[in-house]
């Protein structure tokens, strides 16, 4: 196996731990989705970007039969994707739909503080800061996860045809032609980072927006059961499936997926300047989502989201990322306790609990601007996104 030299020390130190996953994950390193990735390839050879869009809508839109002339890599990769996995349950499906709208306002908290972050620790940073805008990159890459949550977490969302699945076809395009561009650019040296948005960051996303953001949603109060907990990964497995997860890195279980992750971030290396960029943008960008766009205001807020991301994902790796200076209370036993006192409250009030979810899941709605998406299935075609079409 050809170990990028980036991922040496760590893939010694996750050997120890799970020496068949730490293989695997690091051996996927240096490979990417090869069905959507000659998806991009056969598009390049098409050239004529401005149709791209209409190509990759006509194929997913019709995905029982698409249009003529559609590539026959694109229309592989739908036939894959056209099947739900025999083990995906609607009823389990539906139990974490209804965990998940009780308890939106939450998981966008434990989201844009926790999980994104520490995605970004990784390697998958630096492909995203090469392709630069990276204010606006945090506000969209914010949106998009919260996009994607929503949308799976709807009845039906993730099943073929859906728009959970829809949306998962067009984001693995979308990363297979960052891949291309960034791997074909002079900025990439894959002996010593393996390939960008490889497999095994795939992978890595996956466990931390489920199993690894289950965590998050536990330490800041929300009340999602057991069951629910391990329904909740069941659907982003779901997912992650139509999004081309190798098989031997994907997870069955919350356990699983907390397996995954540890395994997986043991292998990467330490935050680089870019994981400092990455991530400091992230929690510099929530307010902005939330609305908060006064530049004192905004600055508050964001101190907020600082010191709770610091407590959700440790002071060893926020001080990697630089965070500011904590405070001198914590912030999460004051969450969980406002959390608790919620739930009293919806026990006694059944009529204030189902008003308070509604608002929680409308405010999920509205950041994710769900209620005015018309799904684009346009590709970035430059290197750098400020020289690219829409997308």
């Amino acid at each position: 196996m050809t170990i990028p030299a980036c991922y040496a020390a760590g893939y010694e130190a996750a050997r120890g731990r799970d020496p068949d996953l730490a293989e695997a994950y690091v051996r996927h390193t240096t490979r990417g989705d090869p069905a959507a990735d000659a998806v991009v390839e056969d598009l390049a050879a098409i050239g004529q970007e401005g149709r791209w869009h209409r190509i990759i809508g006509g194929a997913i839109e019709n995905y029982h039969d698409p249009p003529e002339g559609t590539p026959e890599s694109l229309r592989r990769l739908i036939a894959e994707a056209d099947v739900s996995p025999d083990w995906y349950d609607r009823d389990l499906a539906m139990l974490a739909t209804r965990a998940f709208i009780r308890n939106a306002e939450v998981v966008l908290a434990a989201l844009s503080t926790g999980a994104i972050v520490e995605g970004f620790a990784t390697l998958i940073s630096k492909s995203f800061r090469i392709r630069g805008r990276i204010m606006l990159n945090g506000v969209r890459r914010l949106r998009q996860n919260l996009l994607q949550l929503v949308e799976q977490y709807l009845p039906g969302g993730v099943e073929p045809g859906g728009d959970a699945w829809r949306l998962s076809l067009r984001i693995r395009l979308v990363h297979a032609q960052s891949r291309r561009l960034v791997r074909n650019s002079r900025v990439w040296d894959e002996a010593i980072y393996g390939l960008p948005l490889s497999g095994a960051h795939m992978a890595l996303g996956a466990a931390a927006f489920s199993g690894r953001l289950m965590q998050h949603v536990a330490a800041l109060g929300g009340d999602f059961s057991a069951e629910e907990r391990d329904a909740y990964v069941h659907v982003w497995r779901c997912t992650a499936s139509t999004m081309g997860i190798p098989s031997e890195l994907m997870f069955h279980d919350e356990a699983s997926a907390l397996r995954a992750f540890e395994i997986a971030s043991l292998c990467e290396p330490p935050p680089d300047d870019d994981a400092i960029i990455m991530a400091n943008s992230i929690i510099n960008s929530a307010p902005v989502l939330l609305g908060f766009t006064e530049s004192d205001t905004r600055r508050r807020e964001a101190s907020h989201y600082y010191q709770m991301s610091r407590e959700l994902i440790g002071d060893r790796l926020a001080d990697a990322f630089r965070y500011p200076k904590p405070y001198w209370f914590r912030l999460l036993p004051l969450l969980r306790a406002k959390h608790r006192v919620e739930r009293f409250g919806a026990q006694v009030l059944p009529v204030w609990s189902k008003v308070h979810g509604l608002q929680s899941f409308n405010l999920l709605l509205k950041v994710s601007n769900l209620q005015k998406l018309e799904l684009s299935y346009s590709l970035p075609t430059t290197l750098h996104d400020e020289d690219s079409l829409e997308w």
